[in-house]
């Protein structure tokens, strides 16, 4: 296939994940200024805006920047634009957006899988047991979701140097 793929495919990855956690704070900044209008002159709807708004921004956030940009004309992320990959259904169609979602849903499933020894510890600090779960738990994750989010989702990431796979007719 085209040289460096993987190492391409995961750096995209990473400078993705900074573009979600980006889009995520901005997102959580202009509900904030909207909340802090409107809570000045309704206290009583503090809590339910720390229950449901606050929440909705670190689901929305991350979910806007995967699902819609590989939606999007460009079918790729933006890590994925800089280093010229796209994502195609295997039919070689531009994903819809549940597929899109799906894929979404996917990474969400490997970073709960990765980061479960946290969960566990119950602490502020975890203890050393913790922390050496973790690191056997990361490279599996990461295994687990390279390996099956194309397969779960029906979509495949393709160097843009290569046309997307034929439609099956």
């Amino acid at each position: 296939m085209v040289r460096h793929y993987w190492r391409r495919r995961i750096t995209a990855d990473l400078i993705d994940a900074f573009g979600a956690y980006f889009v995520t704070l901005v997102l959580f900044q202009l509900e904030g200024f909207a909340a802090a209008f409107y809570l000045s002159h309704h206290h009583e709807a503090i809590a339910t805006f720390r229950a449901i708004g606050m929440p909705a921004a670190f689901i929305l956030g991350p979910w806007a920047y995967f699902a819609l940009l590989e939606r999007s004309s460009h079918s790729a992320t933006q890590g994925k634009t800089w280093l010229n990959l796209r994502v195609y259904t295997v039919e070689g169609e531009p994903v819809t957006l549940a597929r899109a979602t799906l894929r979404h849903l996917c990474r969400i499933a490997g970073a709960i899988l990765a980061l479960w020894p946290l969960a566990l510890s119950g602490a502020k600090v975890p203890s050393l047991l913790h922390w050496l779960l973790l690191l056997l738990s990361i490279p599996s994750a990461f295994w687990f979701y390279y390996r099956f989010v194309d397969r779960v989702s029906g979509t495949h990431v393709v160097p843009s140097e290569y046309p997307p796979p034929p439609s099956r007719g």
